[in-house]
């Protein structure tokens, strides 16, 4: 199952930040995601480490235009980023402005393409009814995005509406992976992760990490 660490402690020292890389190396997570002005810290600890390592783009709104957007992933590659998590612009969504919204993820997945990097994007799923998912969903396999996250995971949300969500994600594309982004820390909540077949999920807790290596060795 893929695991992704996000750290969004906007408080949080670049010392302490390595101390928590070096524990969630240690844990095995497929890809750790981060502010820019984390990148080159977490990028220290990371050495040789093949870890992926994503920056936010225009997190957790997605209110910028596209040129600040891809200034933003030009920013991140150059200071080391391996990966880009991108917001989905929230207002053309929610406005059904899909051809904007093509013209926003062809520009960033292009430039991503040429240039190595691995693209993502974050939805905010309660915005948008289930046609606009369906839409965007299209409209990202067209430009080859794998990786889907249903929810910023900056608001409140619920687990059980955030795997419904994604497993509406999984069933409406073909080859992405959707990775759930409620909150979880029992062995009940990855049970249910387990069985809903989604490809994994995200987290900004080391105690849930823990709880799920611990889970994931169990079963």
């Amino acid at each position: 199952m893929f695991v992704d660490f996000a750290i969004t402690d906007i408080e949080i020292t670049d010392a302490l930040s390595k101390d928590m890389a070096k524990d969630i190396i240690n844990f095995g997570v497929n890809s750790i995601t981060v502010p820019y002005y984390l990148i080159k810290p977490i990028r220290s600890v990371l050495n040789d480490n093949n870890m992926l390592l994503s920056c936010f783009i225009d997190y957790p709104l997605g209110i910028s235009d596209i040129k600040t957007r891809l200034s933003a992933i030009q920013q991140a590659h150059k200071a080391g980023a391996s990966g880009v998590d991108i917001s989905m612009p929230q207002n053309l969504a929610s406005n059904r402005k899909y051809d904007k919204i093509r013209e926003d993820v062809k520009v960033c997945a292009e430039y991503c393409v040429a240039n190595g990097l691995v693209a993502r994007y974050i939805l905010e799923y309660r915005i948008f009814d289930h046609h606009c998912l369906k839409k965007i969903c299209e409209i990202l396999e067209d430009n080859n995005i794998l990786y889907i996250y249903p929810s910023s995971g900056y608001f409140l949300d619920n687990l059980a509406d955030n795997i419904l969500a994604s497993i509406f994600l999984h069933q409406n594309s073909k080859d992405m992976k959707i990775l759930c982004t409620g909150n979880m820390w029992m062995e009940k909540h990855f049970e249910t992760l387990r069985k809903s077949g989604l490809n994994g999920f995200r987290t900004s807790s080391l105690t849930s990490l823990k709880n799920f290596i611990q889970f994931s060795s169990s079963h």
